[in-house]
């Protein structure tokens, strides 16, 4: 069976892109595929991925071609694979809306053309907050999202990581399943830091509420943490080109903060090591956080702006998050003091979100995705279909 995986792919880091590299590695060590195929969207410019078993790499499109449809589609019908699985956001293409809908264009096409084929959607724009996002078009932006999700979801099966699109799509009668986002890693709770630091890891942006965590630090130092350190992480968000350097201009000489810029997969679990508590202070969100999954896979307390999508998020999770209400810097810094003064409380946290990550390790996200691949060959009426191994599954 020949799998062929459209995907954000390392060596440029994105969330979408570590999501894919991590779940084709599960796949290609799963013994599912005598061939697996990656057209994988990069800059080429640092060290492609390793440990991938039999993946073949073919770095066929950038983020910002018009030509990424053009150059899939084409690698497609020269491969002729079995299956073809999209792991797509609805921006991997690029900045422009219309490069992105050029993009979103390739799964309806190949599924047009025969082959059996699987979306994985990481957000909705629809159910997101549009203002709060920055997303272009104005008034027309709420028409514009609808027409993504219509183009995006034209497959055989669409593969959702959050449980609340899925009960939202299926309404709209479209074959959707419930992939969680899973950990990349074997659970490990590392040793609690004995300093008291803090760490905001994402993309740098405006809604990412990183403005806000600088707002409430200094604040924490005064009160009763003179020595409270600071760690932000994270690439540049492609829309928000130069943010990150504006908002280091407006709070310098701020002491106590560690500016690392973008950070290689590998080198994360350093981040979380040196953390006491890891800080989501986001103003608006969309899909799920591969952050949240990672902090109660390696034992860090979570702090998290109080909005819907991180409560619905946590749920589905039966994950514990010190809430707080959404941009206000006091309720932010009372959550963070909170956590920071009673070690029982963090520890409940971590020991609960340590349990649940045990039903969203890599090897469920591998099973699950077998599972549907063999819907989507099911549908397409092929006579062929994967084995799927048994594997013990402790909730669904």
């Amino acid at each position: 069976m020949h799998l062929v995986i459209v995907s954000p792919f390392p060596p440029a880091i994105t969330g979408i892109g570590q999501y894919g590299y991590h779940v084709t590695r599960a796949l290609a060590q799963s013994g599912a595929f005598s061939r697996v195929t990656v057209l994988a969207g990069s800059f080429v410019n640092g060290n492609t991925p390793n440990h991938l078993g039999i993946t073949e790499l073919d770095y066929c499109w950038q983020p910002g071609q018009w030509n990424a449809r053009t150059a899939i589609l084409s690698r497609v019908k020269r491969l002729n694979p079995d299956l073809i699985w999209f792991n797509l956001g609805v921006s991997v293409f690029g900045k422009s809306p219309w490069m992105n809908v050029s993009g979103l264009l390739a799964p309806m096409l190949a599924k047009r053309t025969g082959y059996p084929t699987i979306v994985t959607l990481h957000e909705l724009m629809e159910l997101s907050d549009l203002r709060a996002l920055g997303v272009p078009g104005g008034p027309f932006a709420p028409m514009g999202a609808r027409w993504l999700t219509d183009i995006a979801t034209q497959a055989d099966v669409i593969c959702l990581t959050r449980k609340h699109y899925v009960n939202w799509l299926t309404k709209r009668i479209i074959d959707c399943t419930h992939i969680p986002h899973g950990t990349f890693h074997e659970p490990t709770l590392l040793d609690e830091n004995s300093q008291a630091e803090l760490l905001i890891f994402n993309s740098m942006a405006p809604f990412k509420g990183v403005e806000l965590l600088l707002e409430a630090f200094p604040a924490l130092k005064k009160r009763e943490y003179p020595h409270l350190q600071l760690t932000i992480a994270g690439a540049e968000h492609p829309r928000f080109p130069g943010y990150t350097q504006s908002i280091k201009n407006s709070f310098a000489g701020m002491e106590g903060i560690r500016w690392l810029g973008e950070v290689p997969d590998e080198d994360v679990i350093e981040l979380f090591r040196d953390a006491k508590i890891i800080v989501l202070p986001y103003t608006a969100s969309t899909g799920s956080s591969s952050v949240l999954y990672r902090a109660a896979t390696w034992g860090r307390a979570v702090v998290a702006s109080d909005l819907s999508e991180m409560r619905s998020l946590a749920e589905e999770g039966n994950f514990q998050v010190e809430f707080f209400e959404n941009g206000n810097a006091a309720s932010l810094q009372n959550a963070i003091h909170s956590l920071l003064v009673s070690p029982e409380k963090r520890r409940a946290q971590i020991q609960n979100n340590f349990q649940a990550i045990q039903n969203a390790r890599i090897e469920l996200t591998c099973h699950r995705y077998l599972h549907a691949f063999n819907r989507a060959l099911e549908k397409r009426k092929s006579l062929k279909r994967l084995p799927i191994p048994y594997l013990e599954i402790e909730s669904a």
